[in-house]
């Protein structure tokens, strides 16, 4: 069987400290910390930042190798494309080359923002991007609905990439996601070899919100309730069955309450033996 990855989104969090970090360890020890607690691990600062070789491998040591890493994507091959995006395709591979290479790379999340439509222009980048990462463990992430059709989930599937299944309100433009009774209610539910579920909480009344109150995390502040993590375990336990590689990363940070989520689940998924 399978193992079931699940984690959270980041894990560099200060206010976890007294949620989920004990509240006297120190901020360079929580990676080492979170890896007794957890099997995975989505990084996200690989979109803002472009990473190093470098970089990545401390990952890897601080955690005692004990992690499988999902690494984002940079911005300049989803959010600001330019003529020169192989460039960056070729740094972002040579940077995480090194977890490759220890066997530690459980995807590559491409996450695409909501202005990313349906076009012919777009679907020739993402067919380009995807061929420039063949052989790598690809997830793809919509953020506009345009993108949630048949055509796209056979054209993924012939070059070996898999869709994101997003919890996240339900909104205008946004791909319907929804959980009941242990059914994935959207069509793009496990395209692909990875069932790679993103929990972004479903906060709908800070998603598009430009009180300059919120900040950029604020769309992200919800806690799932006990009834609402129960309802993913029959989810994964069937994607494990047919012999998919699950992976679950909770990205509603605020709070603690990513890590708070993922242990519920971590443990529910562990009564039920998957």
């Amino acid at each position: 069987m399978s193992t079931t990855l699940i984690g959270t989104s980041g894990y560099d969090y200060p206010e976890w400290k007294g949620v989920f970090y004990p509240g006297e360890i120190k901020r360079a020890d929580f990676l080492a910390y979170y890896a007794t607690q957890f099997n995975a691990l989505e990084l996200n600062n690989t979109f803002y930042n472009m990473p190093t070789a470098e970089r990545l491998f401390s990952f890897y040591e601080r955690s005692d190798g004990r992690l499988q890493f999902s690494i984002k994507a940079n911005q300049l091959l989803t959010h600001e494309v330019t003529p020169l995006w192989q460039n960056a395709a070729q740094d972002f591979k040579a940077a995480i080359k090194p977890l490759c290479e220890k066997e530690v790379l459980s995807a590559v999340l491409f996450q695409f923002p909501q202005s990313f439509h349906y076009t012919n222009e777009n679907r020739i980048y993402l067919a380009k991007l995807i061929a420039e990462f063949e052989g790598y463990p690809v997830v793809i992430e919509f953020r506009h609905k345009e993108w949630i059709r048949n055509s796209v989930f056979e054209g993924l599937v012939q070059r070996k990439a898999s869709v994101a299944f997003c919890d996240m309100p339900n909104l205008k433009y946004l791909p319907a996601a929804e959980v009941s009774d242990g059914q994935l209610m959207e069509k793009s539910q496990f395209i692909g070899q990875i069932a790679y579920i993103r929990l972004h909480g479903r906060n709908a009344e800070a998603w598009y919100s430009d009180d300059p109150g919120n900040n950029s995390s604020a769309r992200y502040d919800y806690e799932y309730s006990d009834d609402e993590i129960s309802k993913f375990v029959p989810i994964i336990h069937t994607a494990t069955k047919e012999g998919k590689k699950v992976q679950v990363f909770f990205n509603n940070h605020p709070r603690g309450n990513g890590a708070k989520n993922a242990k519920q689940l971590q443990e529910k998924t562990k009564t039920a033996g998957i």
